[in-house]
C-alpha cells in the first residue's frame, strides 16, 4: 500500500506542476505590490537558457509567501519582515542549494533554490501522504478509510501551497511523523524521533509549538492506562529531556534572531542589491541600528507577534471588515466544516464524560478516544483561524497542521469512486476540493491573491 499512497502523491503533484506550468505560460500574470526576493542580477553566461528554462518551468511556485521563503534560503533574516517565517525548511533549502553549488551545478542562485524548494516539497509531501495513511490506519484499523484519508490529502483544497516554496509539505511531514511517533510502542530509539520530529515542528511553523500537547498528552494518558504499574524516573525523564530540547532548539533560533536585530555590536555585511531593495522599500534591516525594534524591548524578546501585528495587521477580530468579505468567502467552506465536525466530536465525547465518573470509567473513556488529542488540537486551530489570522489562510493552515480534516472528511467518501454521486456529501467534498485545487493552482501561479 506504501508504493500505490506514493504514487498517488507523485501523480498529483505532477498535475499540479503540469497545470501551473500551462496557466503560468497562458495567463497575464499580475503584479501586485508586494515583496519580492531581490537578486544580484548575475547570471552563469554559459548556461543562461537553464535559468530560463527554470523560471518557464517552475516561476509559478514562488509568488507571495514563496518569496520569503527563497530570500532567507538565499540571504537569511536579512529583513525584520522576514521573521514570521520560521527556519526550517528555508535553511534545509539553503544547505542543499549550496551543496549543489559546490558541486558546480550551472544555474544562478535564484534558479537552484527555486529547484530545490520545489524537489523539497515534492520528496516530503509523498512521504506525508505515506505517514498520514500509517497513521489512520494505526487508529482505525480500515483500510479504506485511510486510503480515502491519503487520497483527499493529495487533492486538498489548499493543494498548490504543497507544491510550491512553502513549508505545508514540511510541516505536514513533521506533524504526522510526531503524532505517529506518540502512538508507536516504547523502544530504545522512541524518545529519539520523538524529540526529532517534535523539534522539526516547532522551528517550521509557528503554530508548531502548540503539538508539544500531543507527546505530553500521550505520555500522560500512557501512565492512566497502566493504572498502578509504577513509571520510571527514566522515562519520565526521557520525556522532560525530549520536550526541554525541542523548546531549546526554538530559542536558540530566537537567540539568533535576538543578536541580529537588537545587540548594537552585531553588524552584518548585506550584499548591495538587499540593502538597496531595503532602502527603496523602508524596511529594517539586520545588523544597521543601534536601537533595535520595539520587540528588542519585551520581557520575552519574541519578535513573531509584533511582526505579525506590525507588518500584517494580525490580530484579535482584526480581519473582520466588509472589504475582507472574498477573503471570509474563500475559507467559508474549510471553516464550517471543521467548526461543525469538531464541535459534534466534542460534544459526545462530553457526553461520554458524564456517563463515565469513577477513575476505572475514565481510564476506558481514554482508552475508546485515541482520536480526543487530535480533534481539541483541530478545534484549537480553527477557533485561532476564525478570530485572529488573516482568514483566507485557513484553509492552507489546517490542512498542513491536521489529519483530523482528512478524517472527517474519510467519513463521507464511498468505499470506490466508481459509487460516488455527485449529489451528495461525498460529491461536495469532491467538487470543493477539486475545484479549489484546480483554480487556486491557476490563481497563484498567477501572483492572483488566493488561500
Amino acid at each position: 500500500m506504501t508504493e500505490k499512497v506514493t504514487k498517488l502523491a507523485l501523480a498529483s503533484r505532477l498535475i499540479v506542476l503540469l497545470v501551473q506550468m500551462v496557466s503560468n505560460g497562458a495567463l497575464p500574470e499580475h503584479r501586485p505590490d508586494v515583496f519580492r526576493m531581490p537578486v544580484s542580477g548575475e547570471q552563469k553566461q554559459c548556461c543562461e537558457w537553464l535559468d530560463k528554462l527554470v523560471k518557464r518551468c517552475l516561476g509559478g511556485l514562488r509568488h507571495w509567501d514563496g518569496e520569503y521563503f527563497l530570500h532567507i534560503a538565499g540571504n537569511l533574516y536579512s529583513y525584520e519582515n522576514t521573521l514570521a517565517f520560521y527556519p526550517l525548511y528555508p535553511v534545509v533549502v539553503r544547505h542543499i542549494a549550496q551543496a549543489l553549488e559546490f558541486v558546480g551545478v550551472p544555474l544562478s542562485q535564484e534558479s537552484i533554490l527555486l529547484v530545490v524548494a520545489v524537489a523539497v516539497n515534492l520528496w516530503l509531501f509523498c512521504e506525508s501522504a505515506n505517514l498520514l495513511f500509517q497513521l489512520t490506519h494505526l487508529i482505525f484499523n480500515d483500510l479504506n478509510k485511510s486510503w480515502n484519508a491519503a487520497l483527499i490529502y493529495c487533492f486538498n483544497p489548499a493543494s498548490i501551497f504543497f507544491t510550491a516554496a512553502y513549508s505545508e509539505s514540511f510541516f505536514a511531514f513533521a506533524s504526522f511523523h510526531l503524532m505517529l511517533e506518540c502512538l508507536k510502542p516504547t523502544d530504545n530509539f522512541r524518545f529519539i524521533r520523538l524529540g526529532a520530529a517534535l523539534a522539526a515542528c516547532v522551528v517550521c511553523r509557528s503554530n508548531g509549538l502548540i503539538t508539544v500537547g500531543f507527546p505530553v498528552y500521550f505520555f500522560a494518558r500512557q501512565l492512566l492506562v497502566k493504572g498502578k504499574e509504577p513509571t520510571s524516573f527514566w522515562q519520565l525523564t526521557q520525556m522532560a529531556l525530549t520536550i526541554l530540547g525541542a523548546v531549546g532548539i526554538l530559542h536558540t533560533y530566537y537567540f539568533y534572531i535576538y543578536r541580529l536585530y537588537c545587540l548594537p555590536s552585531m553588524t552584518v555585511n548585506h550584499p548591495h542589491h538587499v540593502v538597496n531593495y531595503a532602502e527603496e522599500r523602508k524596511y529594517l534591516i539586520s545588523g544597521q541600528g543601534s536601537e533595535g525594534s520595539p520587540w528588542c524591548q519585551y520581557t520575552l524578546p519574541f519578535p513573531y507577534t509584533y511582526v505579525q501585528s506590525h507588518y500584517w495587521d494580525v490580530g484579535f477580530l482584526r480581519y473582520y471588515k466588509w472589504k475582507q468579505l472574498p477573503n471570509f468567502l474563500l475559507a467559508l467552506p474549510m471553516l464550517s466544516f471543521m467548526h461543525w465536525h469538531c464541535y459534534d466530536y466534542l460534544r459526545q465525547f462530553i457526553k461520554d464524560v458524564w456517563a463515565k465518573v469513577t477513575p476505572s470509567g475514565y481510564r476506558e473513556l481514554v482508552k475508546e478516544h485515541v482520536t480526543f488529542p487530535f480533534v481539541l488540537h483541530a478545534a484549537f486551530l480553527t477557533l485561532v483561524c476564525t478570530v485572529f489570522v488573516h482568514i483566507q489562510v485557513s484553509t492552507r493552515l489546517l490542512a498542513s497542521a491536521t489529519p483530523v480534516f482528512y478524517w472527517f472528511a474519510a467519513d463521507h467518501m464511498p468505499k470506490t469512486l466508481a459509487k460516488l454521486k455527485l449529489r451528495s456529501k461525498a460529491g461536495a467534498l469532491f467538487i470543493w476540493c477539486t475545484t479549489y485545487s484546480l483554480v487556486g493552482t491557476v490563481l497563484f501561479t498567477n501572483n492572483y491573491p488566493w488561500t
